[in-house]
């Protein structure tokens, strides 16, 4: 191996970050920055990983489900196969590893956060709920260990690069950016009656069911502001949102003076990915470019919030601090699944929510003093049984 190869662990390798986190590692290996792929972990899917396998040579991978995990020791009787739900964790873990990319979906990602930062990783981080449910123990984790953040989402890779453009210290305002989703400008009263299929055709992004839902109801954004509060240190106040259907811009910096710095590119999540792993450093991705004389025109206007009422309670939860953000975020997980399942309507997401941080308040607010794992996962399995029980 060479000196200077890059050791990575991959983390929701078979989801469409990790997918496209692989194509990048090699896309850049063929530029001469040499990456080795170390370890791979999924949950369920054993084919694709399979595959996976036979492409990078990983020494060992993690499987949550162990009849999958149990087919991959019989294929590949030279590669280390761990299962069970702890088993990222372990990965992230591993020594002589330079970046751990978290590309796992929802907060069963935030355990590998912290074992990665505690031991001093890189973490380029995709898993959004690494933030939204434990923001408070991965910045204690940051201040221990020594770690770094580095994001993969678009809107915070793009704030990233703005803020390059100016001492920290004269920023005003951090602004990210909202495609609206599918039900842009519709009456609420026909939200109700929209199905699955509806909401899962997102007009600019192609990403996975459960991310595309919630952009259709702005808790994606949320939980982004969520992420900037705590990746980049400027409180909520100063952190806002506008629609911006095109989805060209990103994100934006406005300064003291009044000058905004703005990052714009492609639809194209491997753009974020490779400057994550790249970071500081920018490297030709040999992807389609943004041709400006191509656009019609880039459209802003404010977020509506009584348009987009769950917005406000992610919000509200997050203020509220502790375990809330936790408790949403694992009621969002399940009241989604309801859906996608036709065992709610569309507009059940929202009421499900406000409910869910009603019921938060009752039964944990201003009891967590101060916030401990254990906290989070409480807060987590009270929200699933609440948002699976609740009849609508």
């Amino acid at each position: 191996m060479r000196r200077n190869t890059t050791n990575v662990v991959l983390l929701g390798s078979t989801g469409s970050i990790g997918v496209q986190t692989l194509d990048v590692l090699a896309r850049l290996s063929q530029s001469g920055r040499e990456s080795r792929v170390v370890a791979l972990s999924a949950r369920t899917n054993d084919t694709l990983l399979g595959e996976q396998i036979q492409a990078t040579s990983p020494q060992v991978v993690s499987l949550s489900d162990p009849a999958g995990a149990q087919r991959l020791r019989r294929r590949f009787p030279g590669v280390t196969v761990l299962d069970g739900e702890d088993g990222p964790a372990k990965l992230a873990s591993l020594d002589d590893v330079r970046i751990v990319v978290n590309a796992i979906v929802g907060a069963a990602g935030l355990s590998a956060t912290l074992a990665a930062l505690s031991r001093g990783r890189t973490v380029a981080l995709a898993n959004k709920e690494s933030l939204v449910t434990g923001g408070e123990l991965v910045r204690d984790a940051l201040a221990t260990a020594g770690g770094r953040l580095l994001p993969i989402d678009s809107e915070h890779s793009a704030l990233l690069q703005c803020l390059d453009g100016g001492r920290r210290d004269d920023v005003r305002r951090l602004i990210l950016t909202a495609s609206g989703g599918p039900f842009l400008g519709m009456e609420r009263a026909a939200r109700a009656a929209v199905t699955a299929a509806d909401a899962l055709r997102h007009p600019t992004w192609s990403m996975g069911k459960r991310i595309t839902i919630d952009s259709a109801t702005l808790v994606n954004k949320a939980f982004e502001v969520i992420e900037a509060h705590y990746l980049f240190d400027v409180p909520y106040e100063r952190i806002s949102v506008l629609i911006h259907p095109a989805s060209i811009v990103h994100s934006l910096v406005e300064f003291l003076d009044g000058s905004i710095i703005a990052q714009a590119a492609t639809h194209d999540m491997r753009i974020p990915i490779q400057y994550a792993l790249t970071y500081p450093e920018r490297v030709d991705t040999g992807l389609p470019r943004l041709d400006l004389t191509e656009l019609d025109r880039l459209e802003f206007r404010r977020l509506d919030e009584e348009e987009f009422p769950a917005f406000g309670t992610v919000l509200a939860a997050a203020r509220e601090g502790k375990s809330a953000p936790a408790a949403v975020n694992a009621a969002d997980e399940v009241l989604v699944s309801r859906f996608l399942r036709g065992d709610l309507p569309f507009d059940g997401l929202a009421r499900g929510l406000a409910l869910a941080l009603e019921g938060w308040r009752a039964e944990f607010g201003g009891r967590e003093q101060p916030l401990a794992l254990a906290d989070v996962q409480s807060a987590d399995r009270w929200a699933r049984a609440f948002a699976g029980a609740f009849d609508f």
